[in-house]
């Protein structure tokens, strides 16, 4: 465990975030030691509904809510939003995820709380931005990864586009609002400004592929390989991923294939050869590739330091005992969820073990009356809170 003072200590962050993205944002926050306060509805985030779930948690909620205390409220109610108001007007940064004016409604937008606390950092996390036509349709992962054109770089045997099988611009834009979260407060550290960010999904699809799309421009639609080879072969009991791009590693490459004269073929001595005669070449490679076994190639490839790697399943990732040692991965218990969890260590801070009574997603409303009684709050309202169906509490034995 570090024994360096988290940099966020002392920092609170309201988060009425829900799903992926906002709460991969509040996490980030929460491991470099911010006080995260989840408010969620008295039946919970819907990301702890998605998928497979074990009590109130799922495999999304489960690493996503790490390191964060639940309050559960319900914002339908007067007296509900009258508690958000109060605790999101001394946070530090509060997050939103909801549809553009969905917060204003509610009277907790970024006018009312910025009224309140000129210093506060407002992040929103939204599907298309707070504006324009696109504004109010509803946004997911899917949506994005077809609406952004990422899609169109996934393409099955048919040629037609594919979905990512991940949240991949969920994660993504996670990253993105939670940077974007830290600049804004860097800036109020340094000049006393406050500050509302949007961070859109579609801003974020979009800055994920930008070589992407700059090469697409570049080619005017007529997509060239960077260097051959590059990309998948298969072997003859596997896959490997392979990248050559310098002369002097595919000469590597024709040793360890013992096609050394491939490397004196005119067609292939220099890339711009190699990428012309793209097709030739990797027809050659391929064949080659399938007359050994994966460890065999991956001997040979050691052995002339060419890079390459092969193509795991997650099975044998996670039992990969290296990762463990190394700290990108802990296994942790899940209150309520049978078995350890791997967890992937975020750079930069703590294991997610030493997030100390922090380090499992809480239940919903687990910190209800912890919350409401740091505010001021005497035992008297918090039970009168929970008795009219306001404030949810949940006890853990």
């Amino acid at each position: 465990m570090t024994s360096l003072t988290p940099p966020l200590d002392g920092i609170r962050v309201v988060d009425f975030a829900t799903g992926i993205a906002g709460p991969h944002a509040s996490l980030l926050l929460a491991h470099h030691g911010a006080d995260v306060i989840k408010i969620e509805p008295p039946q919970g985030d819907w990301s702890r509904r998605l998928g497979v779930s074990a009590a109130d948690q799922s495999p999304f909620s489960a690493y996503y809510n790490r390191g964060k205390r639940s309050l559960a409220l319900d914002l339908k109610h007067a007296e509900g939003r009258r508690v958000a108001f109060d605790l999101a007007r001394s946070a530090d940064i509060v997050i939103e995820s909801f549809r553009p004016g969905v917060m204003q409604r509610l009277g907790l937008g970024d006018a009312a709380l910025r009224d309140a606390n000129p210093n506060l950092v407002y992040l929103s996390v939204s599907g298309f931005g707070q504006d324009g036509p696109l504004a109010q349709l509803p946004a997911t992962d899917t949506v994005i990864q077809g609406y952004a054109g990422l899609m169109s770089l996934n393409r099955d045997a048919a040629n037609a586009p594919q979905r990512f099988p991940m949240i991949l611009v969920d994660v993504v834009s996670g990253l993105y609002a939670g940077q974007a979260a830290l600049a804004a407060f860097v800036r109020r550290l340094r000049f006393g400004q406050g500050a509302y960010v949007d961070c859109s999904l579609m801003q974020c699809a979009l800055a994920l592929q930008a070589p992407a799309l700059v090469k697409h421009e570049f080619e005017r639609g007529r997509p060239t390989v960077m260097y051959v080879p590059l990309g998948v072969l298969a072997t003859g009991d596997g896959f490997l991923s392979i990248s050559v791009n310098q002369d002097a590693h595919f000469v590597a490459l024709c040793r360890a294939m013992q096609r050394e004269e491939l490397a004196t073929d005119p067609r292939f001595r220099e890339l711009s050869g190699r990428i012309a005669h793209e097709a030739v070449l990797m027809d050659i490679i391929r064949t080659e590739f399938l007359r050994h076994p994966t460890d065999e190639w991956c001997r040979r490839l050691v052995d002339g330091d060419i890079l390459h790697a092969r193509i795991r399943g997650y099975d044998e990732v996670l039992h990969d005992e290296e990762l463990t040692r190394s700290g990108a991965l802990d296994w942790l218990q899940q209150p309520g969820v049978d078995g350890l969890l791997p967890i992937p260590n975020i750079p930069g801070g703590p294991r997610a073990g030493d997030y100390g009574r922090l380090k499992a997603s809480p239940h919903v409303g687990e910190h209800s009356e912890e919350v409401l009684l740091g505010m001021g709050m005497d035992v008297s309202q918090v039970q009168a809170l929970i008795r009219s169906g306001v404030v949810t509490a949940h006890r853990v034995p």
